[in-house]
C-alpha cells in the first residue's frame, strides 16, 4: 500500500513525464488523476451495465478486452468489478499514465496492451467474454474496421459493446466483400502532418488521414454480417444530446429457429439505407448541416492545432 505522499509525487511525476491524464481516475486517500472533476459518465455506466445485464454470469467471472483504452479508465473499472480486464492503447504515454495506476490500485487482475487495436489476434490475446470497442471505430477507415469488427467477433464469446459515432447521412459507398456500407468521411490529420504530430492529437486517429463514420443501418448491418445473433442499441443512461453517438451491443448467441413461422428462419433481411433516411426526413437538412461544420472544424483544428 502507498502512502498519500508517495501517490501524489508519483502522479505528479507521472504527468510531468506523460501529460495530464484524459480520464479522472480515482486512487487512494482521495486522490484523482484530474483533481476530482465530479464528472458523470454516462458513457461507462451504460457499457457496464449492459455487460452486466446481458453478459450472462458475473462480471467477476469474465475476461474483458478494452480497445483503444487511453490512459484505462474503463478497463479499471471492469476490473474494479473482478473481471480479468485487458486493455490495448497505442500511445505509449497514455500506457504509461494507466500502468501507474494499476500499480497504485494494486490490480493483479488488470493488465495493458502497448500495441495498435487494428494488431489484435485471438492467437496473440486469447478470447473474452466482453470486447469493448468505445471511443475508436469511428477514427479508423472503413475498411480497418470493418477488418476490426470481424477479429472481435472471432475472440468474443459473448458480447461486442462498440460506443461509437455514427454518420446521419449515406454520403460515401464503400464496398467489402461484395457488401456496401454507406456513411460520411471525417478529417483526422492534415495531409501534411508527421508521424510525429498525429501520435501527440490524441482525441485523432494514430495515422489515417481521414476516418469513416457509419451510418446506423451500415453498422447494425455489419454487426450481422460478421455473424452476430442479435444487436441491441443502449440507451440508459443516456446522452441524448448527441444525436451522432451510438452504443451498441452485438450478442454473439445461437440463432433460434421458430417453430410456429419457419418462414422467417430462412430469411435473410438487411437494415436498409432508405429505413434510416425515413427515419431522418425532418431533421435531414439540419443533420446533414452540422456534419458538415463539424468536419470543417476538425480540418481547422488539425490544420493550425
Amino acid at each position: 500500500m502507498y502512502s498519500k505522499e508517495a501517490i501524489e509525487m508519483g502522479l505528479a511525476d507521472i504527468i510531468s513525464k506523460h501529460g495530464k491524464f484524459s480520464f479522472d481516475i480515482p486512487l487512494p486517500f482521495g486522490i484523482w488523476t484530474n483533481g476530482n472533476l465530479q464528472h458523470a459518465h454516462t458513457r461507462l455506466k451504460r457499457i457496464v451495465q449492459a455487460s452486466s445485464d446481458l453478459v450472462g454470469k458475473p462480471l467477476s467471472e469474465c475476461r474483458v478486452l478494452d480497445l483503444g483504452c487511453l490512459d484505462g479508465m474503463f478497463t479499471i473499472e471492469f476490473a474494479l468489478h473482478g473481471a480479468k480486464a485487458v486493455g490495448v492503447e497505442v500511445r505509449e504515454s497514455h500506457v504509461k499514465k494507466a500502468m501507474f495506476c494499476k500499480e497504485i490500485l494494486e490490480l493483479n487482475n488488470l493488465n495493458f496492451v502497448h500495441d495498435d487495436a487494428r494488431n489484435i489476434s485471438k492467437e496473440a490475446l486469447g478470447s473474452f467474454d466482453i470486447i469493448v470497442c468505445s471511443g475508436l471505430l469511428y477514427h479508423l477507415t472503413a475498411e480497418d474496421a470493418i477488418g476490426l469488427v470481424e477479429k472481435m467477433y472471432s475472440m468474443t464469446n459473448r458480447l461486442l459493446i462498440i460506443d461509437t459515432q455514427i454518420g446521419l447521412i449515406p454520403e460515401i459507398k464503400v464496398t467489402k466483400n461484395g457488401e456496401d456500407y454507406y456513411g460520411v468521411e471525417y478529417i483526422e490529420h492534415s495531409d501534411a502532418d508527421t508521424q510525429d504530430k498525429k501520435s501527440k492529437k490524441i482525441w485523432a486517429s494514430w495515422d489515417n488521414t481521414k476516418s469513416f463514420w457509419f451510418t446506423r443501418p451500415s453498422l447494425t448491418n455489419l454487426l450481422k454480417k460478421v455473424g452476430f445473433s442479435s444487436v441491441h442499441e443502449s440507451y440508459i443512461p443516456g446522452e441524448f444530446e448527441y444525436r451522432d453517438r451510438v452504443t451498441f451491443v452485438g450478442v454473439k448467441g445461437t440463432v433460434k429457429e421458430l417453430f410456429t413461422s419457419p418462414a422467417v428462419n430462412s430469411l435473410s433481411v438487411s437494415f436498409p439505407e432508405e429505413g434510416g433516411k425515413v427515419a431522418l426526413k425532418k431533421d435531414f437538412n439540419k443533420n446533414l448541416f452540422l456534419q458538415k461544420v463539424k468536419g470543417k472544424l476538425s480540418q481547422i483544428k488539425n490544420k493550425f492545432g
